[in-house]
């Protein structure tokens, strides 16, 4: 694949840094064609960061193939395709970027992490670089984190009055320990963010132990894991109780030692909120137990589970209501879901970049323990029943909450059926 052969595969966008990458080829490239004017790097670099800023894109990737490196923007969940870059002009490119990071700017032999703050219009960015060798080349992934997305509130993520009462009712006693589950990408640090702004507001001492520690948020405490310099999970979380604090947060819970000191932390009578990989709410008890945590250990501690996954929401300017789509009778009927006569769909203009969709909202699960729920785990249910159980209470699942935002002509069924694989609809088997 060379270089002209894809340029056809770049889509524009509001910003086109393909355009930039073109004149900035033209314009810098040494008279024998070799290398590009190494001043100018700095300056590309810093217009890819702010593109993909003022494109609201979450990462940035850095794909290698034959001849060239595609970068691409994951706007609202999914990458496009934005610009090319010739292979022999790409070295510098990358090397500048690793060189922001603190990490090695030559073609690096194994997998390698840095981070740093970059401003972006007067504001800070985090910056979190990943690279990796491949087979075709170097692959590089730079994660955008804006701390302006941490700045929602419950209400604001997408849950519904409803799973927001739950949550209310938790705050009322605010005792044991909150679990916010999900893929990696579904909005979960968003999610939690949001709570500790809301605990925030209570004047409590509120201390985070996080790896690494993602946004910076004024009031709160937080402390980053280093293992290269001592700082462990577990050390961390015992220091972290000396500091007295009312409400604690653990930034995910990875394997055994983070899970038992996150337990031994509520266990002391505080407050503990956390996040963990699962498919549902009933998949967070299964999660836990694989982690060594035994029944009695979940019972005494969990008080509440928010399962959630983001979906892209239809662009207002030009969705439409018609009948529902073979594809997606099809799908639903396969989940024993009766689907509606007519649902809305994505048309696409110039607004939402003829996608069909703009910005994401949350899809929720909120599951309030009780004590029905808390004997069903003490003997050891299994996850199809204990999934079941948490239906049969009222519970709205992930998959009724997608459809009820659906129904609403927030998203569409299609953007569910994309979702499928990532969990949407396994509360309903």
């Amino acid at each position: 694949m060379n270089h002209t052969a894809t340029q056809d595969r770049v889509r524009p966008l509001k910003v086109d840094f393909a355009q930039r990458i073109q004149s900035w080829l033209r314009n810098v490239t040494s008279p024998d064609g070799s290398l590009p004017d190494l001043d100018s790097i700095p300056q590309l670099v810093h217009r890819l960061f702010q593109d993909a800023k003022d494109e609201r894109a979450t990462d940035i990737h850095v794909d290698p193939e034959n001849g060239t490196l595609c970068i691409r923007f994951r706007i609202d969940g999914v990458l496009r395709d934005v610009a090319l870059i010739p292979r022999q002009h790409g070295a510098q490119f990358l090397g500048h970027i690793k060189a922001l990071v603190d990490l090695d700017p030559t073609p690096l032999l194994r997998p390698a992490a840095g981070g740093t703050l970059y401003d972006l219009d007067d504001a800070e960015v985090n910056l979190r670089v990943t690279c990796a060798p491949t087979v075709q080349g170097e692959k590089m992934s730079v994660r955008l984190l804006d701390p302006r997305r941490v700045r929602y509130t419950l209400e604001e993520l997408g849950l519904s009055h409803i799973q927001k009462e739950k949550i209310d009712q938790w705050l009322e006693s605010m005792s044991g320990m909150v679990l916010v589950t999900g893929a990696t990408g579904s909005g979960k640090t968003t999610s939690l963010y949001a709570l500790l702004h809301q605990l925030k507001s209570l004047n409590c001492s509120v201390v985070t132990v996080e790896d690494p520690v993602e946004y910076r948020i004024e009031g709160i405490n937080q402390i980053q894991v280093n293992e290269a310099r001592g700082i462990t999970f577990s050390e961390t979380v015992k220091t972290m109780l000396r500091l007295d604090p009312d409400f604690l947060m653990v930034g995910e819970m990875r394997d055994r030692d983070s899970a038992e000191a996150a337990l031994s932390a509520s266990s002391t009578g505080r407050v503990l909120l956390s996040s963990l990989h699962s498919r549902d709410a009933a998949g967070a008890v299964t999660t836990l137990r694989n982690l060594g945590i035994q029944d009695f250990e979940i019972t005494a501690a969990l008080e509440l589970v928010i399962s959630q996954r983001l979906v892209r929401r239809l662009c207002p300017d030009c969705k439409r209501e018609e009948p529902t789509p073979t594809e997606d009778r099809g799908w639903l009927e396969a989940l024993e879901v009766t689907a509606p006569a007519t649902s809305w769909v994505p048309s696409g203009c110039d607004n939402c970049r003829h996608t069909g969709y703009r910005r994401r909202i949350g899809i929720f699960e909120v599951w309030y323990v009780d004590e029905d729920a808390n004997e069903l785990i003490r003997r050891h249910t299994d996850e199809k029943s204990l999934r079941h159980a948490i239906r049969e209470s009222g519970t709205k699942t992930l998959l009724e909450d997608g459809m009820a935002k659906a129904a609403d002509g927030i998203t569409s069924l299609a953007e569910l059926r994309r979702g499928g694989s990532y969990g949407f609809g396994i509360s309903h088997k």
